[in-house]
């Protein structure tokens, strides 16, 4: 038995205002498509909604492997290795210096000194090389621009919320002015920023659109317009780099003062010189954010996996229950999530396109840490980013899980965090068991506690009131109600109205203090 939320419905002699998505049964095999799936958006559709991306109910799970590059066990983290090439790691400077004033002309491919280690070429040489326990050999994986599936451009529109240009006001970035950002340097470590195509079936154009986002560059949006990048093209026109680039670009990043790196990519392999690089940063307080990936698995993708990085999941553009998007990737890695459906970005030449996928939610998170970081000059961009968890919306199921993490990023409740007097009780998600059960989570997104809210859940016209004793500020709770779970297999149909109030009325901001939808019940 499998259910689906509608697409948006006017359904006013039930409940008043109703709305739902369609959702539906997608092969899970289906061709795999590379991020950002693009294409051109005339200047009309940027006035109205927009749709190209597409998605799957996230209950509905997924699977299917990303690009043959990319085919590694994320679980094991073994990675798919890039053939020809190893990377060494020696133990002490004596060793590091002594391997390269001995090594043959053209075998290194590439050394960071700061972490003794080097890129050679594997082959006879290689082979015949002592080896020593002064000198480690580790696999150079392939790191990847995250692909998102190919039912994402077909058949979204019906199950998701476009986010559009509205992607800062989903991130509480309303009030965004040129000079947020200012004085602060985001590392972008992605395809270069001076590509030779602008062609939409071209991976050349990913950095651009990420830089967008982090910025907000034409009609993109971002959170950051006075930031100052600093490229660091550690992917190829394909979208594809390795590891040992990776690690040294991040180390690079650090050590020329970056307070963010942003890394819209990931990897299947667990590579011991990016863990060493991202260890680095973080001593540094140093803000890493990274793609948890799209390949729709219960493991989080490299170099998100790694304690300390800023995890990025995607959800859609609902503004008060969002929705998990089934592609991202899921697991206890996960720190929040942001707006990743169907995102105006810029492109190569001059255009505009419709990105998705954690690729895009990345930069946002990336752009919202630079903003903090203008505001609060006293803080790292470690702390940055651990505000930017802490007061995240909380979504789908109460409290942190495996899929939104701690929430959706919210910039107005970092900076309103010290502010007293704001009340606001929200619904922060509604789900429903098809067995015959509904859960609504609400949240306490204000500064005060609240005693004495009501919180009601109506079902198919019949409605239940519950009566919590308090929630304290950034508190998180959830209840429940029963269905006739035959019935709505019969009649095909479930209509769920939530909302929650505060004593008197007293909300500060009442917008997310109702959430109305359908679903539907097939056998």
């Amino acid at each position: 038995m499998t259910y689906l939320r509608y697409g948006l419905w006017g359904l006013a002699l039930l409940l008043g205002l109703w709305w739902a998505m369609d959702r539906g049964e997608v092969d899970a095999n289906r061709m795999k498509q590379k991020e950002p799936e693009v294409r051109p958006i005339s200047k009309s559709k940027l006035d109205g909604a927009m749709g190209l991306e597409a998605g799957r109910d996230s209950r509905k799970g997924g699977s299917g492997k990303a690009k043959e590059s990319f085919d590694g066990s994320m679980e094991t983290g073994s990675g798919d290795e890039i053939p020809g090439q190893k990377i060494l790691r020696f133990k002490n400077r004596a060793a590091y210096e002594r391997f390269l004033k001995g090594a043959p002309a053209g075998l290194v491919l590439g050394r960071i000194d700061g972490l003794q280690a080097v890129k050679v070429k594997d082959g006879e040489w290689f082979q015949s090389l002592p080896k020593t326990d002064e000198m480690e050999v580790s696999k150079n994986y392939y790191v990847a621009v995250p692909e998102v599936p190919a039912e994402v451009k077909t058949m979204g529109d019906d199950y998701y919320r476009l986010v559009g240009k509205d992607a800062v006001k989903l991130i509480g970035g309303e009030g965004v002015t040129s000079d947020w950002g200012k004085g602060v340097t985001v590392a972008l470590l992605d395809t270069t920023l001076n590509p030779t195509s602008s062609d939409l079936g071209s991976e050349e154009g990913h950095g651009t659109a990420m830089a967008s986002l982090i910025t907000g560059m034409g009609a993109a949006r971002g959170a950051a317009p006075g930031a100052t990048l600093q490229e660091y093209a550690v992917l190829d026109g394909t979208g594809r780099g390795d590891s040992f680039s990776l690690a040294k670009a991040i180390y690079a990043a650090v050590d020329q003062g970056v307070k963010i790196i942003n890394m819209s990519l990931g990897s299947t392999g667990d590579s011991s010189v990016v863990r060493d690089a991202v260890a680095y940063a973080l001593a540094k307080n140093v803000a890493l954010v990274a793609a948890a990936g799209n390949e729709a698995v219960n493991r989080v993708a490299y170099p998100a996996a790694y304690d300390g990085v800023v995890a990025v999941g995607s959800v859609d553009g609902d503004r008060v229950n969002a929705q998990h998007l089934y592609f991202s990737n899921r697991g206890a890695a996960v720190d929040v999530v942001a707006p990743g459906f169907a995102v105006v970005a810029n492109w190569p030449g001059g255009k505009m396109v419709e990105v998705s996928g954690t690729s895009a939610s990345t930069a946002l998170v990336s752009g919202a840490i630079a903003a903090i970081l203008s505001k609060e000059r006293n803080l790292t961009g470690k702390q940055a980013a651990e505000l930017l968890i802490r007061y995240a919306n909380d979504a789908g199921v109460a409290g942190v899980d495996d899929e939104t993490g701690r929430g959706v990023i919210n910039l107005q409740r970092v900076f309103e965090r010290n502010q007293r007097g704001i009340t606001d009780l929200a619904i922060a998600g509604v789900k429903l068991d098809p067995a015959g059960r509904v859960t609504v989570a609400v949240q306490n997104r204000g500064t005060e506690t609240v005693n004495s809210p009501t919180i009601e859940i109506t079902v198919n016209g019949a409605t239940r009131k519950f009566y919590p004793g308090s929630l304290a500020p950034n508190q998180s709770m959830a209840e429940s109600v029963q269905f006739d779970a035959t019935r709505a297999r019969q009649e095909g149909s479930v209509y769920v109205g939530a909302n929650v109030e505060v004593p008197r009325g007293s909300d500060t901001r009442n917008a997310n203090d109702m959430w109305t939808g359908g679903f539907t019940i097939s056998k």
